[in-house]
């Protein structure tokens, strides 16, 4: 038995005041969310979703190793990611139809790894003004950049400009300025 499983072993014989006597006990959804520290109603969504298994259907009794190993911090909910990712449900709705997240199930379809790797990709993502801004020019001209595929498309509405193109272009600006000064001219 891995430490983890020990440690909720162990947190489990504290909750019930008693010693388990068997490997591998049949815990209840409102256990296994002290156990966790987490709402019920999530344990309960995770089984409904086919996340943990419930090995009882009347009572919803779960084996203490299906929740140690379901890790019910992976998955999350489409509210969570939107906190996450400082976007609403619909913008994160977005996101999953532009195939920048994967749905598993309904009620907490996506794996909190997903979601954590795309925050970090969006911080190197800029939106269309930003851009804009950087470069010196219009929205319409980022947008036509896009269309021409001179700027690649992240596949997000609300940030669908690279901050590493736009940076490259910048340097490329820098070049072809810094090589057009002539020497003993002042730029």
């Amino acid at each position: 038995m891995d430490g983890l499983a020990q440690q909720y072993r162990a947190r489990l014989e504290g909750l019930l005041g008693e010693p388990v006597m068997v490997d591998d006990p049949l815990i209840t959804t409102a256990q296994a969310a002290v156990l966790l520290g987490v709402a019920p109603q999530r344990v309960a969504g995770l089984v409904r979703a086919g996340h943990l298994p419930a090995r009882s259907r009347t009572h919803r009794r779960l084996l203490l190793s299906d929740v140690v190993r379901c890790g019910l911090d992976q998955w999350m909910s489409v509210a969570e990611a939107g906190a996450m990712l400082g976007l609403g449900q619909t913008g994160v709705r977005r996101l999953i139809t532009a195939g920048l997240l994967a749905t598993h199930g309904r009620e907490l379809p996506l794996r909190r790894n997903d979601v954590e790797v795309l925050a970090v990709l969006r911080r190197g993502w800029l939106t269309l003004s930003t851009a804009a801004s950087a470069l010196g020019m219009g929205v319409d001209d980022i947008q036509q950049m896009l269309r021409a595929r001179r700027l690649t498309h992240t596949c997000d509405v609300a940030r669908p400009v690279y901050r590493h193109e736009i940076a490259t272009m910048l340097t490329a600006r820098r070049q072809v300025r810094s090589r057009s000064v002539v020497p003993g001219d002042r730029p």
